[in-house]
């Protein structure tokens, strides 16, 4: 391929390179001079993961053309600390715990820097609009727009930190000594991984690179049900730098996962069932993602589609096609405590509604990634992950290992919320590099993420409630309706929990509470911050306001009359012996809610 030169001032040092003239500036800055801070989100410039400045304004690296950012200036987080010492802006981020993941802090650090250059000053609107365009999922940026405020304090007053010498020591970050103990309750120490993510030196899984690596990419089904009937990869392995490409035939132990039932494929098997848009039907491995993605193009597929169930009402039906066996209920939970049928006859008022909720995306800025390589014997595996033991199990399970022969290594993981506690790259990255020998890589793009990751789970919930005159609750009769997509996944804890907490943070006397798990060939739904208990606490508290509508009292006297208290028996039967704060929380923020005049007094 023709090549150009590239030439630009990068953190204040000459770079002079010949580059292929399609490369992004991303891609020149993180794989050819291997400046990793600069994070790839969603590739499209929505995230402003991948902010650097260019002459000292903030741009998206994803959408510029590295040639058009030659004889240029360019700043990136690793050029913002100087001689040693931190930019005031990197210590206000850790003084204000403004860092979590970190995985959106280098390119948030970069804007504030162009604002703070052009607006020493900035008000609280300033700030918020210069970040706009930057995401983060973790923070909930309260805390981003103060330290951006001590900063630009701290710049007024000419105050720098210390920033250590060296990567490896700011990846350990400033620790507490032993002796220190009980005096860290009610402090707010700095992160042990603090510093090295302000600095741009935390080694994210999609930054890490060793001698001889390959790179990996999944051919994903286009169909939401069908019978897989023929893979054809011929062609694709014809093509210069194609070193293999996988199969279900490859696999050497179980070709299957599941935290809670293994019913997923690793990959889809000949004669096998793809279930939903994005089942992994081969695995290509290359000399580099390039050749890889070309290659899943040269990839036939022939499969016989089947018809689909998109709704988890019609999947419950016994006409509805079957995603896994004979019924597309794949567990139920039921809670019974007194007799919620006859209380509810006797009801002075009663409220019936059907609340519905959606399917959500977790959209961790950091997409599912890894590396894998084989020494010794020895598998290891870097990942983006939540669950490393469960991980190390999984593996050892697919390519019939024991335990003791695979390693996996959870590296920063950039936002997860419950999303990768699932099986992702784990499995393919450990077939390929134990099959090659050979180190292999593989970054899920962000198209590829939202496809293949678990969501949270939709609901559909049937909630009756029951009270006397008084706003005493005497009843509750609740069904749950759970769509888990085309694997189980955490769906049969999450429906198990939904039920659990139908009854809410109130005393109910008569519960009558069922709750489905179902299949359906949507994507899979698994795990997400909450587990269940979002969904439901959306309609026992709507439940709550309506009833206190209809009975003309406010809502917080129905909470206060029903709430649990020390010795309250939950729906389950457990009786609650210590630490039952809800009567407490719900005087609190009605005293702030007549504060701010949201409530008469």
């Amino acid at each position: 391929m023709k090549t150009v030169r590239f030439k630009a001032t990068i953190n204040n040092r000459p770079v002079d390179l010949l580059i292929a003239p399609n490369r992004r500036l991303l891609d020149v800055l993180r794989e050819d001079l291997g400046l990793t801070g600069t994070k790839e989100g969603c590739g499209e410039g929505e995230c402003g993961a991948c902010t650097v400045l260019l002459d000292g304004r903030p741009v998206n690296s994803c959408l510029v053309l590295a040639p058009e950012a030659s004889g240029r200036r360019i700043t990136t987080v690793e050029g913002l600390a100087e001689e040693g010492r931190l930019h005031p802006l990197q210590e206000a981020f850790l003084e204000a715990g403004a860092v979590q993941c970190g995985y959106c802090t280098p390119g948030m650090l970069l804007v504030a820097k162009a604002l703070l250059d052009k607006h020493p000053q900035p008000d609280e609107r300033a700030i918020k609009t210069a970040i706009s365009g930057n995401l983060c999922r973790c923070t909930g940026y309260a805390k981003i727009v103060a330290a951006i405020r001590l900063a630009a304090a701290r710049l007024a007053g000419g105050k720098g930190a210390q920033a250590g010498s060296g990567c490896a020591k700011e990846q350990k970050g400033p620790g507490l000594p032993v002796s220190a103990g009980l005096r860290v309750v009610g402090k707010s120490p700095p992160r042990v991984d603090g510093v090295a993510k302000v600095t741009g030196c935390a080694r994210f899984a999609a930054d890490l690179k060793l001698p001889g690596m390959l790179y990996a990419r999944v051919l994903r089904s286009r169909t939401p049900h069908a019978v897989l009937r023929r893979i054809d990869a011929a062609e694709a392995l014809t093509l210069p730098g194609v070193v293999a490409v996988y199969t279900a035939a490859d696999i050497p132990g179980q070709n299957s996962t599941g935290i809670i039932v293994k019913d997923e494929p690793v990959l889809v098997a000949i004669g096998g069932r793809i279930r939903r848009v994005g089942d992994p039907l081969a695995l290509v491995v290359a000399e580099s993602e390039e050749v890889a993605e070309a290659a899943l193009a040269k990839i036939k597929v022939e499969d016989e589609e089947l018809p689909a169930v998109f709704s988890a009402l019609a999947a419950i039906s016994a006409e509805a096609p079957k995603v896994h066996g004979n019924s597309n209920v794949q567990s139920v939970t039921r809670i019974k405590k007194g007799d919620a049928e006859a209380a509810l006859a006797k009801a002075q008022v009663v409220v019936s509604r059907r609340y519905t909720t959606q399917m959500t995306e977790h959209a961790y800025l950091e997409t599912e990634a890894g590396v894998a390589a084989v020494e010794n014997d020895l598998l290891t595996i870097w990942v983006s992950t939540q669950n490393p033991h469960y991980d190390r199990r999984e593996v050892a399970r697919v390519l019939g290992l024991g335990q003791h022969r695979v390693r996996v290594v959870q590296a920063p993981t950039g936002g997860g919320f419950g999303g990768k506690l699932d099986i992702s790259v784990q499995c393919l990255l450990g077939l390929a590099a134990w099959k090659t020998g050979r180190p292999v890589k593989m970054s899920y793009r962000r198209e590829e993420s939202i496809i293949a990751s678990p969501k949270r789970h939709p609901f559909v919930i049937d909630y009756t409630s029951a009270c006397d005159g008084e706003g005493r609750l005497l009843a509750v009769k609740v069904r749950i309706i759970g769509d888990t997509g085309a694997y189980a996944s955490y769906g049969p804890a999450t429906l198990k929990r939904a039920a659990v907490h139908a009854t809410g943070p109130y005393e109910v006397p008569n519960v009558l509470i069922e709750s489905f798990c179902v299949y359906t060939n949507n994507p899979t739904a698994g795990a997400m911050r909450g587990f269940g208990v979002p969904q439901i606490a959306f309609a026992h508290e709507s439940q709550m306001d309506l009833l206190a509508q209809t009975l003309g009292i406010d809502p917080f006297t129905i909470r206060l009359r029903n709430c649990l208290k020390t010795g309250s028996l939950t729906a389950t039967g457990q009786c609650l012996e210590a630490g039952v704060g809800i009567a407490e929380t719900i005087r609190r923020v009605r005293e702030k809610a007549r504060e701010l005049k949201m409530l008469e007094k």
